[in-house]
This record gives structure tokens, C-alpha cells and sequence, in this order.
């Protein structure tokens, strides 16, 4: 299971938070989707595809608190099925995610991008979203490996 921080995010607004849903996968928090259209008989949630490059990358930062589950888990992943909330970014905004959820350990400097896996890999320089590698970071009281990303 992963950790996000949304560390400076300009989401609140214009419609750039979208309520998503996987019937294929978890979803951890932190990972990037593409969005196809709404699930049959829903008229606001999105069908999660795996990341392409042609398609922006949603970042998925699910509540970890349910309402109606008494629970401890610091770590939420969206089951499939679960309605879960996804970010459309714009440049500038700057989120850490935990280096778990890279094919290989980043560096500051890299271009990241999402891959067709849900993790996260060295751009080409061809895809629609891209991120820099700011700093790596610790996170939490467990001190958990981050990467800070700016989106491109």
C-alpha cells in the first residue's frame, strides 16, 4: 500500500477533482490512470484505463478515512469496484508519492511519467504528462521513501 501528500495542488476548483472507478484493478494512492467515459448507468463517475501516453494522467488520492468503517489503516487503496478521487493536474503543482511506486528508484532531476502498470517510469520526452523529480524525501511518522514531483 502507498501514501500521497498533495503538497500544492490548484485541484479545488473548475471540475478537477473526478470521482473514478476500477471494475480491473487496486488502486493505491498515488498511482496515475487515464479516464475513458462514465460507467453504464452513472452520469459523473469515469471508467479507469491504464495510463497511456497520448492521454493525460489523473492522479489517484483517495480519502483514507470511510465513514462508516472503524479503522486504523494509514495506507488506502481503492478496491476494485470502490469509487475513488482522482486529480487532474495542472503546471506547478507539486505532490509526493512513495518511491514504491517507481519501476527504479528515482533521482532528482528525472522526468517521470506514468506507465501502462500503474507505476512510474522515465519519460521519453513524448508523453502528454510529465513530472520533475524535485527531491526525494521521507514522509510520516514511519519516515517512508517520497519523491516530490512538479508536473510539467
Amino acid at each position: 500500500m502507498t501514501k500521497v501528500n498533495l503538497d500544492k495542488i490548484q485541484a479545488s476548483g473548475y471540475g478537477n477533482i473526478e470521482s473514478v472507478q476500477s471494475e480491473t484493478v487496486t488502486l493505491p494512492n498515488g498511482v496515475l490512470i487515464s479516464v475513458a467515459g462514465l460507467v453504464t448507468g452513472e452520469r459523473e463517475i469515469r471508467v479507469v484505463e491504464a495510463p497511456a501516453d497520448d492521454k493525460e494522467l489523473l492522479l489517484v488520492a483517495t480519502s483514507e478515512v470511510q465513514h462508516n468503517v472503524d479503522t486504523d489503516n494509514l495506507d488506502f487503496e481503492a478496491p476494485i469496484g470502490y469509487v475513488a478521487r482522482a486529480f487532474h493536474l495542472t503546471a506547478g503543482d507539486m505532490v509526493q508519492v512513495e518511491q514504491s511506486l517507481f519501476v527504479a528508484t528515482p533521482a532528482v532531476g528525472d522526468i517521470v511519467t506514468g506507465d501502462a502498470n500503474y507505476k512510474y517510469k522515465v519519460a521519453a520526452g513524448t508523453e502528454v504528462t510529465q513530472f520533475e523529480v524535485l527531491a526525494l524525501t521521507k514522509f510520516g511518522y514511519d519516515r517512508r521513501d517520497m519523491a516530490l514531483l512538479l508536473k510539467l
